[in-house]
C-alpha cells in the first residue's frame, strides 16, 4: 500500500548487551520490553565553511562528529519467578555495573570498572491497517540516568523507573525492494546487493527479505553505497531472492511481569528492624559515564568513561507523626545517618528492594497547611561505605 503511515501503537523496544564496543546485535523476542515512553535522539555537527567565497552565503557546511542521547520509561515489572531477571535486565546491568542471579533473586550492584554497552532498538510493527514496519537503534549506549519511583511519585500509584545517557550513534531501517535490474536473483551465500533505494537504511540496520531473517535473528546491514545501491551484510540467508521486499526485522515480543501497586511494601530507616508509613519515594542514580568523543581519528564516541563520581539521591514523603519526629527530623539535624531499605511489593518474584545502608539526610522544611496534615518530604544522599556501595537493587 503507499503512503502507508507509521503508528506508535505498533512499538516495541529491544536491548542487547553488546560484546565488544559499539558491536550492533542481532535480535530475538526474548529482548523485548514494554514501556511507556521512549526516544533516540541523534546529532551530528554540521557547521559553516568558515573561509571567504566571495559570496553573501554559506555555500557549504562540513560535517563533524557523531553522537546520540536516549532515554526509557517504563513500568517496573518483576518476572514473578525469584530468581528470573526481569525483561528489561540488560539495561539494569548496564546502569548499575554488576548483577547476581540466585534462586532468591537478581541482584545488581555498582562497579567501578564499568565499560559495557547497549544496542537498543525500537521497533514498530505494522498493525494490519495500512501501516509501516520501521526500526530506530542507537548503539554504544550507555544507562548513566536511573530514576526508579513508586506511590505517590510513581505512574498513576504504579513503580516505574527511567533509564537514560549517551550513545556512540543513532539509525534506522525502512522499507526497500530488492532492485529489478538483479535478475538473476541473490543466492543464500550472497552477501551483498542492490535495491531500489538505499536512503531506506543506514549502517546497523537490521532487517528480513519476506520471512528470510539470515538465521533467525536478523540481517544487519555493515556498509551502504549509496551511489551505487548497493548494501553489504555478513549473515548467510536462507533462500534465493528476486524482486523480494526489504523490511525492518521486528521479532515478535516475549515478555513477562505484572506492574507493582504503591499500596504493597514497607519502608524502613533502620534497616529493617522497624517500618515507617509513607506515602511515595524517588530515587535518582546518576552514574557520570559518557563517551570518548573528541580524538582525532573516528567520527563517534570511541569509548566508555566515568567523569566523575556516582551521585545517589532519594526523596521520600510522609504524613508526619509526633512519633516519626526522631527518625526524621532528628536524623537529619544530628546528621547521624540513615541505613534505608525500601520494598515495593511482598510477594516472591514480584518485590523490588532498594538498600542504600548508608544514607545521610538533608535538613528539609515541614509543609504544615491551614486545614490539612502536615507533611514533610524526606530528601538526602546516599553514601558509599567501602566503595561501589552506595546503593544495590533486587529483584526478590
Amino acid at each position: 500500500m503507499a503512503n502507508e503511515l507509521i503508528s506508535g501503537v505498533g512499538v516495541v523496544l529491544y536491548a542487547t548487551k553488546e560484546g565488544t564496543f559499539g558491536a550492533h546485535r542481532p535480535l530475538a523476542g526474548g529482548y523485548a520490553m514494554r514501556t511507556l515512553s521512549e526516544s533516540f535522539t541523534p546529532a551530528e555537527e554540521r557547521e559553516p565553511r568558515p573561509d571567504r567565497s566571495g559570496s553573501a552565503d554559506h555555500l557549504a557546511r562540513i560535517k563533524g562528529r557523531k553522537s546520540a542521547t536516549w532515554e526509557v520509561s517504563k513500568l517496573i515489572l518483576p518476572n514473578g519467578t525469584a530468581g528470573t531477571p526481569p525483561d528489561d535486565h540488560e539495561i539494569w546491568e548496564n546502569a548499575l555495573g554488576n548483577a547476581v542471579i540466585d534462586a532468591s533473586g537478581v541482584t545488581y550492584s555498582l562497579a567501578t570498572a564499568h565499560n559495557t554497552t547497549l544496542t537498543l532498538r525500537r521497533g514498530v510493527r505494522a498493525q494490519g491497517d495500512g501501516s509501516s514496519e520501521f526500526q530506530e537503534h542507537v548503539r554504544g549506549a550507555v544507562a548513566s540516568r536511573t530514576e526508579i519511583s513508586w506511590g505517590n511519585q510513581g505512574q498513576n500509584g504504579l513503580a516505574s523507573v527511567s533509564f537514560g545517557g549517551d550513545a556512540k550513534d543513532w539509525g534506522f531501517t525502512g522499507n526497500t525492494t530488492l532492485n529489478n535490474t538483479d535478475v538473476a536473483g541473490i543466492l543464500v551465500s550472497t552477501l551483498t546487493s542492490t535495491f531500489d533505494n538505499v536512503k531506506q537504511l543506514t549502517p546497523g540496520s537490521l532487517f528480513k527479505m519476506k520471512l528470510d531473517t539470515g538465521g533467525g535473528s536478523g540481517i544487519i546491514v555493515d556498509s551502504i553505497n549509496v551511489t551505487n545501491k548497493t548494501i553489504v551484510w555478513s549473515e548467510g540467508l536462507e533462500a534465493t531472492h528476486a524482486n523480494t521486499a526489504l523490511t525492518p526485522y521486528n521479532p515478535t515480543e516475549s515478555t513477562n511481569g505484572e506492574p507493582i501497586h504503591g499500596r504493597i511494601g514497607l519502608l524502613s530507616l533502620n534497616g529493617s528492624s522497624t517500618v515507617i508509613k509513607h506515602v511515595g519515594g524517588r530515587v535518582t542514580l546518576e552514574d557520570n559515564r559518557s563517551l570518548l568523543n573528541e580524538e582525532v581519528g573516528s567520527d563517534s564516541g570511541s569509548r566508555v568513561l566515568r567523569d566523575d563520581r556516582r551521585n545517589v539521591t532519594f526523596s521520600m514523603e510522609f504524613l508526619i507523626k509526633k512519633e516519626e519526629v526522631p527518625d526524621l527530623l532528628g536524623s537529619a539535624f544530628a546528621q547521624s545517618g540513615v541505613n534505608v531499605q525500601v520494598n515495593v511489593g511482598d510477594a516472591p518474584g514480584k518485590t523490588l528492594q532498594l538498600l542504600m545502608t548508608n544514607g545521610d539526610l538533608d535538613l528539609q522544611p515541614i509543609d504544615m497547611p491551614d486545614q490539612a496534615n502536615a507533611r514533610y518530604t524526606m530528601q538526602g544522599q546516599a553514601l558509599g561505605t567501602s566503595g561501589n556501595d552506595s546503593i544495590t537493587v533486587r529483584f526478590r
